[in-house]
């Protein structure tokens, strides 16, 4: 292992990491209220990341340019636990945040593109009530995290010489295709190019909707992210408005759509790449799919429930207020954004069983977007009517395939050991956070799916009333929905899920390798 050329890299990254917090830091000179505590703030995280930076890189002083895939995965493992770091530096120090737990579980939640909050739970303030400067940090963390720190290392790695394949290899677990394997210095630039013109876009449409332009400029860094931090304490919903929504709808599905595959399609200026694609036809399909039965299911269901975000009553008799709905929380879910329009823990069983479906399943690769990940569904489904098709007729000689492309048999065993260990860890955080007796055990598993997942918001299990109110049904009345939060968590809990976060936005193997004592020996 080459810890001196890890560390090296660690520190141009660290120093990287810590110039970005100068926009912030502008933008807080000038608040009135609170210019002396969030100027502090993000004054002592660029501290923090100069001293950490000029420390790592007397370290690897005289670092070998020998790189492999151990320093590669080194680098990436150890790079978002130092973000998480730094990036909750502003957030405790600004005084927004009282415990460092809280604020490193914020932090991390940004630069994983989770979107779970402590904000607005424990006493915490709730983000309206937060500085501009500190709005606009939480979702450039999660605008960084959308790109994947990974594609900051494919611009330093060349400054050394080296290539960073080692590097995107770690964030493509179990992709077998050429097109998901990058030519690290011309793709990374242009799927840069492609992310800032898809944000500068949606930040265009939330303003042409009605949002105000620093909301607009929020809101857009975190969709595209699939991130889900809201400028408002009831997120999207809070807006109630129509053209608000279509546009988050559309550009969350963008994200969730692979960046490659997008990029292909905009060079060639050939939209039919994109329909030849098996995995977006399958994303697509999806989509419209779980859109129709949720919609199904609360046109049938048919009641009214009281909306606390817009003190408004959503009358589900009424198929247009279903459709809304259930289209933006089916992509908002599915693509892990974890936005919100309406609080849907008084939905209908079988509509909240397709929000757990879309949690668990995810967006497609090499997308912004977390879950267990499309292709890979797919690669599941066709090994159960291969491994039918080979039961039935032993002797029968068969690829398995994907559309066009045969998968791989090391594909496949890698696809099969992140499913087993992808389930396992959820269902030993239902274990862990289910511990806690305030919860129920719908809220820890959902709790624990959404931290693996990468979308933010879980589901709590209600007590609905007839008037269309609810109360929350677990012991200590907490609500881990689309409009509440994380911060009545124990701190051990959340130190928990947010290495939950980091597992499930690597693909649990990267991380994984790095708590092996073999993996740091040379």
């Amino acid at each position: 292992m080459n810890l001196a050329l890890v560390a090296r890299l660690l520190a141009s990254f660290t120093l990287f990491f810590t110039g970005l917090v100068a926009l912030p830091l502008l933008v807080a000179a000038f608040e009135a209220d609170s210019a002396f505590r969030t100027v502090r703030g993000f004054a002592w995280a660029a501290s923090l990341g100069s001293v950490t930076a000029l420390g790592l890189r007397l370290l690897g002083r005289d670092a070998e340019p020998e790189f492999f895939r151990r320093e590669g995965l080194a680098v990436v493992g150890l790079a978002w636990v130092m973000a998480g770091v730094l990036g909750g530096v502003p957030l405790y120090a600004s005084g927004t945040l009282a415990d460092f737990a809280d604020a490193f579980f914020e932090s991390i939640s940004g630069l994983t593109t989770t979107g779970a909050t402590v904000y607005n739970t424990a006493g915490n303030p709730a983000p309206e009530e937060l500085p501009s400067s500190i709005l606009l940090w939480r979702s450039m963390l999660q605008w960084i995290g959308g790109t994947g720190v990974i594609l900051v290392f494919t611009v330093l790695l060349p400054t050394f010489g080296l290539t960073g394949k080692n590097l995107l290899d770690s964030e493509a677990v179990g992709v077998s295709r050429q097109d998901q394997k990058p030519r690290v210095r011309e793709q990374s630039q242009l799927l840069f190019r492609l992310y800032v013109s898809l944000t500068v876009l949606c930040a265009a449409g939330y303003w042409l909707a009605g949002m105000g332009g620093f909301d607009a400029l929020c809101h857009a860094l975190t969709t595209l992210a699939t991130g889900g931090f809201s400028t408002r304490n009831y997120s999207i919903g809070q807006f109630d408005n129509v053209g608000i929504e279509l546009c988050s709808i559309l550009f969350m599905f963008l994200a969730g759509t692979s960046f490659l595959l997008m990029l292909s399609a905009a060079r060639g200026r050939d939209v039919r790449i994109l329909h030849r694609n098996p995995e977006f036809r399958a994303y697509t399909a999806l989509t419209l799919i779980l859109i129709a039965f949720v919609t199904l299911a609360l046109r049938f269901w048919g009641r009214s429930i009281a909306d606390p975000g817009i003190e408004l009553t959503k009358d589900y008799s009424n198929l247009g207020t279903c459709l809304r709905d259930a289209s933006f929380q089916v992509v908002s879910i599915l693509t892990s954004t974890g936005y919100g329009s309406t609080d849907f823990q008084n939905w209908p069983k079988i509509a909240l069983f397709a929000l757990v479906a879309c949690m668990l399943i995810g967006g497609s690769t090499s997308s912004t977007a977390g879950g267990f990940k499309i292709y890979r569904v797919l690669v599941c489904l066709k090994l159960v009517g291969f491994s039918m098709r080979r039961f039935i007729r032993p002797r029968t000689v068969e690829k398995l395939r994907v559309g066009e492309e045969v998968v791989p048999n090391g594909a496949i065993s890698t696809i099969l050991t992140l499913l087993i260990l992808w389930f396992g860890s959820v269902a030993a955080g239902t274990f862990l956070i289910g511990l806690d007796e305030r919860l129920d055990m719908l809220s820890a598993f959902t709790a624990s799916a959404s931290m693996m997942g990468c979308t933010g918001p879980s589901i709590t299990a209600v007590l609905p009333a007839l008037d269309g109110t609810f109360a929350l049904a677990n012991p200590g009345q907490l609500n881990l929905g689309p409009y509440g939060g994380y911060g009545d968590l124990d701190s051990f809990v959340k130190v928990f899920m947010s290495g939950q976060m980091v597992l499930g936005r690597l693909e649990i193997l990267a991380p994984l390798a790095l708590m092996f004592p073999a993996f740091w020996r040379d």
